[in-house]
């Protein structure tokens, strides 16, 4: 019987990206950063506005649950 073992390694690191080349394409990344932002936020009714409203939504929760409900401290650093 055989026992086999093999090591996937990559060819490159993230560094060694081709700048020159990823400068060629922008348009085409552009292009699919806009299709990705629009169909995610299109079903929505705030739409891409929503990009922006839930966090700040988010951050007051967790304001109130944790500072006026739990009434947890912040051992003197402030808000």
């Amino acid at each position: 019987m055989q026992h086999w073992t093999e090591e996937i390694t990559p060819k490159t690191s993230l560094l060694d990206l081709n700048l020159k080349e990823v400068w060629h394409y922008r348009d085409l990344m552009f292009m699919f950063v806009k299709r990705d932002f629009v169909t995610f936020y299109k079903q929505t009714i705030l739409g891409p506005l929503w990009f922006f409203v839930q966090p700040l939504l988010t951050t007051i929760m967790y304001v109130i649950v944790f500072g006026n409900i739990a009434k947890i401290s912040t051992d003197g650093l402030p808000m």
